[in-house]
């Protein structure tokens, strides 16, 4: 069942009396004018995600990376990227896969350029989280299963408790089918106070 209109917005007082011409050309100025409606509208008519997945993966990968280079914090803008790709509810396993990705990347510059700071780390596990509680509740879990194994075991070698806490996540949804690749450890309450011993973002 389609939703709703707030009873007192606007659009529905004025619905009833729009004629086709008036709703086709308010419909045409938001595609022309606004990016993300123009996403929206795209994916609802063709059922293609395809496009938009290639799109936000890119962006994301840009913002977190690119934007390292540069000396600035991409951070933001990659998870908006991500929250803004997941308002346009696609299917299940492509918002699974935006929200990896967001991972997998993250953790592609810790490898890439060493130690960030301590809002990259706790961004990059609470994503991590978020992906894999999706991922359950859509049972998703075995196809995902992989894809979030490896994120756990690209982080080997990374400090500050990321590794741990990444991997304490992962046993938490995969607890009944451990990796027999990977050894879980659980974060012990020692590496909490390391994090907070981190450096911050500038600014911050």
């Amino acid at each position: 069942m389609p939703k709703q209109l707030p009873s007192k917005s606007p659009l529905a007082a004025s619905l009833p009396s729009l004629s086709r011409e008036a709703l086709e050309k308010i419909l045409s100025d938001l595609y022309e004018k606004f990016d993300t409606v123009r996403n929206f509208i795209d994916l609802k008519m063709t059922g293609n995600s395809d496009p938009l997945l290639k799109k936000y993966k890119k962006l994301i990968k840009n913002r977190l990376i690119e934007d390292i280079e540069d000396g600035t914090n991409g951070l933001v803008e990659a998870e908006e990227a991500v929250r803004e790709f997941l308002l346009f509810s696609p299917a299940p396993r492509d918002q699974a896969d935006v929200m990896l990705f967001f991972v997998e990347s993250a953790v592609f510059c810790i490898a890439d350029y060493g130690d960030l700071y301590y809002e990259f780390y706790e961004e990059a596990e609470n994503m991590f989280e978020e992906a894999l509680k999706f991922i359950k509740h859509h049972r998703l879990l075995v196809e995902y299963q992989e894809r979030a194994e490896t994120v756990v075991q690209n982080s080997a070698d990374f400090g500050y408790g990321f590794h741990d806490s990444l991997g304490d996540t992962f046993s938490i949804y995969y607890d009944k089918g451990k990796s027999r690749k990977m050894p879980v450890v659980k974060k012990p309450e020692a590496i909490k106070k390391i994090k907070k011993a981190m450096p911050k973002k500038a600014g911050s």
